[in-house]
């Protein structure tokens, strides 16, 4: 299991976080989700094989910019 931190633009409210939060579960071997909207950061806890490209690409997706702010194996 690896968890990736993702800095996230363009979150302004509560109904953002929830999309941010659902786009990113919807990446499959994603276990876990924590956004924290005053910070701006998205973090996942997911398998190996998914990569922070997949997950900056789910968050472009649902209207959002993001960038990786760190990877912990």
């Amino acid at each position: 299991m690896h968890t990736t931190t993702l800095s996230i633009t363009g979150m302004s409210c509560g109904s953002c976080r929830n999309h941010v939060d659902a786009a990113l579960r919807a990446v499959a071997g994603v276990t876990q989700v924590q956004v924290d909207l005053s910070a701006g950061t998205a973090r996942t806890t997911h398998e190996d094989d998914v990569s922070p490209a997949a997950l900056i690409l789910a968050v472009e997706d649902a209207g959002y910019e993001a960038q990786l702010r760190g990877l912990i194996a």
